[in-house]
């Protein structure tokens, strides 16, 4: 996936909202909903027929099945394996009978469709997305209060709902409890039907509960944006690279000093951190710096991409593609690059930034078109290392 597919996808998906509203506003404001209907192109991201789809991946999502109900007629049945379609439906149905709304998690393995939307998602976030699950209730069901610890984009697949959702901003709570948390409440709320195709922008810490109003299916996906704390991370990680003083031990009896609340010269060492990081961070070169290197470790970190096994001949005429879910980050020194691809790292000599830049920005090419002041030699070597990190797959008429 390269910048314009990411795009692409995201524009379709969208829609009526562009890219540029949806990221300059909608991510920066509270809850939106943008209208569909059931022929747009998000309420197909389950296919043609979701329930069946859904269904058939008995083996995959039955053991992940987990629940909620705001007023359960009595114990979940037990979560296991299931030997057909026809026992899943009689389990899921067992959910409904009793209240609960069944959460099928864990969406990206099982529709490409979720799954593109969701790479592309992470592709101009630079963040993972954490959650993409569907909700699958009968007409009768209730949610309890709650919310969550990531933005939402909740797509209505099937049936309706009604949610009724907080009208104060949102706190943005950290991930962490705190102290003698509240339980959420909804005080001042908005009462928001949703029908096939519709969408819902729900910000992270937002009080919210739902009533399905027939039996409904609906997708959540959720992520959390970078954050002014995510940034600042990032600046002292890179700072700390270049600092070995940053890298050092210190109070080494720790157990001690929080027993006795006593940290002796640790906040020297810390006020002195600090302090060289907002030096540093008086350079805006500094900190692009620490962002770019900061994107190389996320997109690395993403779900390794699967890899063709065992790896194929090629020759210099092999058409190969970018493979499913292929996204990546390039940064480089004077000596090298730095191909940072979900799941890892490539690390190539600065002499073949050409082609590197090449492979990943053509998403299907032969491996004789690959460009810069290499042998063939070099290109198949080359095409052979992304073949086997999963970027490149042979392509069907290779």
């Amino acid at each position: 996936m390269i910048f314009a597919d990411a795009r692409d996808t995201l524009e379709r998906v969208l829609a009526p909202l562009s890219l540029g509203e949806f990221l300059d506003e909608i991510l920066l404001g509270g809850v939106v909903k943008a209208p569909g209907d059931a022929g747009c192109e998000r309420a197909r991201l389950l296919g043609e027929d979701p329930q069946r789809l859904l269904l058939e991946q008995f083996d995959y999502l039955a053991p992940r099945i987990t629940c909620h109900g705001a007023e359960p007629l009595g114990p979940p049945p037990a979560i296991e394996r299931v030997a057909d379609v026809e026992e899943f439906k009689a389990k899921i149905e067992a959910f409904h009978s009793l209240g609960y709304t069944v959460r099928l998690p864990d969406l990206r393995a099982i529709a490409p469709g979720i799954d593109a939307f969701s790479r592309a998602l992470e592709f101009f976030l630079h963040k993972p997305v954490e959650a993409a699950a569907v909700f699958w209730s009968r007409g009768d069901a209730k949610a309890p209060i709650h919310y969550d610890e990531y933005d939402l984009i909740v797509i209505q697949i099937e049936g309706a709902k009604r949610w009724f959702i907080s009208d104060a901003p949102s706190p943005l709570p950290n991930t962490w409890k705190g102290l003698a948390e509240e339980p959420p409440v909804l005080d001042r709320h908005s009462v928001i039907d949703v029908g096939p195709g519709d969408l819902l922008f729900i910000p992270r810490g937002t009080p919210h509960r739902v009533d399905a109003l027939a039996t409904s299916i609906h997708i959540s996906i959720g992520f959390v944006p970078l954050t002014v704390r995510d940034a600042i991370i990032a600046s002292l990680d890179h700072l700390s690279d270049l600092d070995i003083s940053l890298r050092e031990t210190v109070d080494s009896r720790h157990a001690f000093s929080v027993r006795k609340n006593d940290f002796g010269d640790l906040g020297r060492s810390i006020r002195s951190g600090v302090s060289s990081l907002a030096a540093h961070c008086g350079s805006d070169a500094f900190i692009a710096q620490a962002l770019q290197r900061r994107s190389s470790r996320v997109i690395s970190d993403l779900d390794k991409l699967a890899a063709t096994r065992p790896l194929p001949n090629v020759s210099i005429d092999t058409r190969v593609r970018h493979g499913s879910g292929a996204i990546c980050h390039l940064i480089s020194n004077a000596q090298m690059i730095d191909f940072s691809y979900p799941g890892g790292h490539i690390y190539i000599h600065r002499g073949a930034e050409e082609s590197v830049t090449f492979i990943a920005e053509t998403p299907e090419f032969r491996i004789r078109d690959i460009p810069g002041m290499v042998g063939d030699d070099v290109r198949i070597a080359l095409a052979g290392r992304f073949i086997s990190a999963g970027f490149l797959v042979v392509a069907a008429d290779g």
